[in-house]
């Protein structure tokens, strides 16, 4: 019998539940030394001196490490579109940006004693203006960075070829929306681990969500080939996709484990990542749709307001990952896309729970419900009319996104049947009627998530082994998804190997040559 489909009990719980996981923090380490990070109480200032000399002479205390000691560097740009001004250092040199940016690094035999350490360090600041609101960033004279293009404008974006056409249209309305800045909190912060090896190589252990990028980005920084460092990741609790790029913080641990002489483990606290962890969202979305005042969606032009931070980070290009999905589920004749990324005196922003999409959905979905508000019909109508039949499948959509397949309208009914949603409908205009305190509010909304994208693919191989067992490697590395228990059902339901039978290797840059 297929297991697929059906349930099984996963492989990766027992061990988690009697808390025999091997997380970061769980590895142990010969001689191991703590780092600590000290890091900007001031959102923007010039560093004018840092004095260290006593935390130095501190009892425990290895070292500490400033920009100034620093022979490698900087922080990779995460996208050629990005402003080559914008430069992170992987520890601030000479001006701070946001609160939480690294400043200092101290080494101590103890996380105690490391954090005692960074109490006795001085750092003296000028402080200049802040610029937090990211459209006033746009012509503010508060500049973060000098020798830009534009201000503080780090790229900008159009669906090419594109433009929205509301001349035929009967209708047309305007909405502004905000999608705001969150803070992803993963259970395991970002816990990692460096030593370098007697041959020479630089193992890390890290708590993300895959070693490849990872090892990728540390060989970029140390200027070495990536062959020479392995990048491990074994149990991780959590990512949310914040942890998908390695923070400055985790790529400098080589680089400070090869100077002390020792492997070196940094533990940061919720507190350092409610301000060091990248946060997500961030954008300020402007939409205009037209169409008749029969319901039919005719235009549609997204402009993104992208907050990037302090640094251009993975937030940044997020708006490409909204133009991919700019009309959702919608089938609309003229569409159009702007964005413009803003830099901000604030936590750089990333990847978060879908990167871009549910910002799209959000804007699109807002936008549907102020034609239906503008024309008076219902909102769920307004959807049927307008979604893409099933019939036109497969297609390719004006922003080049692939679609195979799809029975919206069908699940529109499903959803509607199931929630009793005239009876809701009828429930809400009563109690407009009798005008009571507690009113209803109904929401109604669609969404297609993309898989894969960008043309790429996934590593993944199969060894048999003696007595018939078989041994499978896997470029997806999890951080909580069920990999274990996933891969293995699916391999076992193609070979006919019991599930007990197949080992699944994943999150080791040595076992696996590639991986996202």
């Amino acid at each position: 019998m297929a297991l697929r489909g059906t349930s099984v009990r996963r492989r990766e719980d027992a061990p988690l539940l009697r808390g025999e996981g091997t997380f970061v923090a769980d590895i142990q380490f010969h001689n191991p030394a703590y780092v600590q990070y000290l890091t900007s109480t001031i959102a923007h200032a010039k560093v004018l001196s840092i004095e260290t000399s006593v935390a130095l002479s501190m009892p425990g205390v290895i070292d500490i490490v400033t920009n100034s000691d620093l022979d490698i560097g900087p922080y990779p740009s995460a996208n050629p579109l990005f402003d080559e001004a914008m430069v992170r250092p992987l520890l601030a040199d000479k001006r701070v940006r946001f609160v939480g940016e690294p400043i200092v690094a101290i080494v101590a035999e103890s996380p105690s004693i490391a954090a005692d350490a960074a109490e006795l360090v001085e750092i003296e600041y000028d402080s200049l203006d802040v610029v937090v609101d990211v459209e006033a960033a746009l012509d503010s004279e508060v500049l973060l960075f000098e020798g830009t293009a534009e201000g503080n404008v780090v790229c900008r974006m159009e669906a090419e070829g594109l433009k929205a056409d509301f001349g035929s249209c009967e209708v047309v309305t305007e909405v502004r929306t905000v999608n705001n800045r969150l803070a992803p909190a993963p259970i395991e912060t970002r816990v990692a681990a460096a030593e370098w090896t007697s041959d020479g190589r630089l193992h890390c252990f890290n708590a993300g969500q895959g070693p490849h990028p990872v090892r990728a980005i540390i060989a970029s920084i140390l200027g070495i080939e990536k062959e020479q460092i392995r990048v491990v990741s074994r149990d991780v609790g959590g990512s949310f996709g914040a942890k998908a790029r390695p923070s400055p913080e985790e790529a400098l641990l080589g680089w400070i484990s090869k100077r002390v002489d020792r492997p070196v483990v940094w533990v940061p606290t919720r507190s350092d990542d409610m301000v060091g962890l990248g946060h997500g969202r961030g954008q300020v979305q402007y939409c205009r749709i037209g169409g008749t005042a029969n319901g039919d969606i005719k235009a549609y032009h997204l402009h993104v307001v992208q907050e990037s931070g302090a640094y251009p980070a993975g937030g940044a290009g997020l708006p490409a990952n909204a133009r991919a999905m700019l009309t959702g589920c919608y089938d609309i004749p003229s569409v159009g896309f702007s964005s413009v990324s803003v830099v901000t005196n604030t936590t750089p922003t990333g990847a978060y729970r879908g990167a871009g999409r549910p910002e799209a959905a959000a804007a699109i979905e807002r936008a549907v419900d102020a034609f239906a508000m503008e024309i008076g019909m219902d909102p769920a109508e307004v959807r049927r009319r307008n979604f893409l039949s099933p019939s036109s499948f497969p297609l390719v959509t004006k922003t080049g996104s692939s679609y195979d397949s799809g029975e919206y309208e069908a699940s529109l009914d499903a959803a509607l049947t199931v929630s009793n949603y005239e009876e809701l409908r009828t429930e809400q205009a009563n109690r407009r009627l009798n005008k009571e305190t507690r009113l209803l509010g109904i929401g109604v909304a669609s969404y297609v998530e993309r898989t894969a994208g960008a043309g790429r693919s996934e590593y993944g191989g199969v060894e048999l082994l003696s007595g018939g067992k078989l041994r499978a490697r896997t470029g997806s590395s999890p951080y909580g998804q069920g990999h274990q228990t996933a891969w293995a059902m699916l391999i076992s339901d193609a070979t006919g190997v019991n599930m007990e039978d197949i080992e699944v290797l994943h999150g080791d840059t040595d076992e696996i040559p590639q991986g996202g």
